[in-house]
């Protein structure tokens, strides 16, 4: 029997080092495929890790904007910061390491390290923060490769303060007075649960024009389209019927919600119900505890179908009774929007903001 020969031998050793650089090249190609795709997803769940902590972050400072220097502080600010991280699997963050969040001036300078500020006030000039996440992790198969492990990062920044956009959803169709907000405190907690959570009447006739009750003319045809808030001019539906079906349940009750413009009057003004017209039924927000977005006005003219009210900004309103719609009374909420945002004061109440940037 013919023994094979040295050429054959070679041959056979060729092909499985051929074969077994083959599998090598298939198993890097599939693990780059593998783990290429699952760090992908990792680096996306860094970035959104990383997005979701600067706006917890962000939204802190803006009630600090918004001069509430008891939750505005550099120890809430860092709270979030660790509480957001976590909850949205980012590796624990180290604060006041070069690597660890950081204060941002509107220049986007850096203006010192979350959670080591002395005092715990936010630094003056502050209008966001700057944050950092990663996730580490074992790859699959490119071990094979000599890599065993890999890291995705991502940085993310955000701003707070007053809100420069109108609401993103329904109005209710009251307004109720600045002065009003600058006497009564804002609410943070249940109703009655403490001095400042108080219900309060916020538009008895008194505090408006004569004749109104602080109802606005919300609705023209096509729900406002083509008047933003200027609901002063012809069109306005001025009907019981019509504010009734306007108000509730919130389904229904669609309001004007374009921005304030500031423009030439009339174009921030809303024209005013007359008395005769506002008998309403708000029991569905108030046995829902359903807090509503409400104009703010800081000036009035006219009277009765005539009235008007120069809407300033907007502000939350948890209704607590509305008496026949003469008297509506609840508590002062603040409220947030979706950015863009402002550090200039505002009135008291007027919705903060919070904005990615990054």
């Amino acid at each position: 029997m013919a023994r094979p020969s040295i050429s054959a031998h070679r041959q056979r050793g060729q092909m499985l080092v051929v074969f077994a650089l083959a599998s090598t090249v298939v198993i890097l190609l599939a693990g780059l495929v593998i783990d290429g795709g699952y760090a992908l997803a990792q680096r996306r769940g860094a970035q959104n890790a990383a997005d979701f902590a600067a706006l917890a972050g962000a939204r802190v400072i803006a009630e600090w904007v918004g001069g509430d220097t008891i939750n505005g502080t550099d120890a809430n600010v860092q709270a979030a910061i660790a509480n957001s991280i976590q909850a949205n699997g980012g590796t624990p963050v180290t604060f006041g390491s070069p690597s660890g969040p950081v204060y941002v001036t509107s220049s986007g300078t850096p203006n010192g390290f979350v959670g080591t500020i002395s005092g715990g006030v936010i630094p003056a000039g502050t209008v966001g923060v700057t944050v950092g996440s990663s996730r580490t992790w074992n790859p699959f198969f490119l071990g094979v490769a000599g890599i065993s492990n890999w890291t995705a990062s991502a940085v993310a920044t955000a701003k707070g303060g007053y809100s420069l956009a109108g609401p993103p959803g329904n109005v209710f169709p009251a307004g109720v007075s600045q002065a009003t907000y600058d006497t009564f405190p804002l609410c943070s907690g249940d109703v009655g649960s403490s001095v400042d959570c108080q219900p309060v009447h916020l538009t008895p006739g008194s505090l408006n024009v004569p004749g109104g009750f602080g109802w606005l003319k919300f609705g023209a045809a096509g729900k406002c389209t083509g008047y933003g808030l200027g609901m002063i001019d012809a069109g306005c539906d001025t009907s019981k019927t019509f504010l009734q079906s306007e108000i509730g349940p919130p389904a229904n009750s669609y309001g004007c919600c374009t921005t304030v413009s500031h423009g030439p009057a009339p174009a921030d003004r809303i024209g005013s119900l007359p008395g005769d017209k506002n008998s309403a039924d708000c029991s569905y927000y108030i046995t829902n505890n359903v807090q509503v977005i409400v104009p703010i006005w800081d000036v009035a003219g006219g009277s009765g179908a005539g009235a008007w009210y120069h809407i300033v900004g907007f502000a939350g309103m948890q209704l607590t009774a509305c008496d026949g719609g003469k008297d509506i009374e609840g508590v002062l909420r603040q409220v947030f929007f979706p950015g863009p945002t402002t550090t200039t004061p505002q009135p008291k109440g007027s919705a903060l903001g919070i904005e990615l940037v990054h």
